[in-house]
């Protein structure tokens, strides 16, 4: 499974845990993007686990929903 659909099932507008994320593909590419970039700054490896998908969805919650943070 690739980190996408692993967004999206969790915060995807068909997710059945996060729903009223609704984020699109788009929106958690550009973030994972963002994301990735400051790790290679510190040094850091992205695997894709549970506190990866939690920083991508922060980033896209400050980005694009300040409002809910």
């Amino acid at each position: 499974m690739s980190f996408t659909q692993y967004m999206m099932d969790f915060y995807g507008p068909q997710s059945e845990l996060y729903p009223q994320f609704a984020f699109n593909e788009t929106q958690i590419a550009i973030a994972t993007g963002i994301y990735k970039m400051r790790l290679d700054v510190r040094g850091v490896e992205f695997v894709g686990d549970s506190v990866d998908r939690e920083r991508v969805r922060d980033i896209i919650l400050n980005t694009c929903y300040p409002e809910l943070v």
